[in-house]
């Protein structure tokens, strides 16, 4: 019989890459993310429907979170790739980084001090994680500890 897990549902569901050259390393980059921050996803009890690459036109804009604020988060977009060279990706850290700072919009939207504490409470957490080679686990983008990524 199967065991019932009441947070298998706090995670990042889907990932979408827009086509751009070394289409599956974007792929395996967005897995890698949400199979890292998933613990933090469980323990807060969020859901992210939707992980997606995008390339915007401002060459500072690193992430949006659409619908963000009350659990109502429909998408979380990263930026995987620096704005002057689109065949490259930015270092794995900047990216998990980014993916953080999205998360916090699930639950305040101002850049404000209440912000930053969870930023940096997430940050620490995740970093304890990776030392530890923990990853996701349940549902999803789940599986064995990879060990420390990046």
């Amino acid at each position: 019989m199967a065991r019932y897990d009441a947070k298998a549902d706090f995670k990042v569901h889907e990932i979408k890459t827009i086509g751009k050259p070394r289409d599956n390393e974007a792929k395996e980059l967005l897995a890698k993310i949400a199979y890292q921050v998933q613990p933090l996803m469980r323990r807060r009890e969020w859901r992210v429907p939707l992980l997606s690459e995008f390339f915007p036109a401002n060459p500072n804009l690193l992430g949006l979170n659409i619908g963000g604020g009350g659990g109502r988060t429909r998408e979380i977009k990263v930026r995987l790739r620096p704005a002057r060279d689109p065949d490259s990706f930015l270092p794995y850290e900047s990216l998990l980084g980014t993916m953080l700072h999205e998360l916090v919009h699930n639950v305040r939207g101002p850049h404000d001090r209440s912000f930053y504490s969870l930023l940096d409470e997430l940050s620490g957490e995740c970093e304890e994680l990776l030392a530890a080679g923990v990853g996701g686990t349940g549902v999803g983008f789940d599986g064995p500890s990879c060990g420390r990524l990046g």
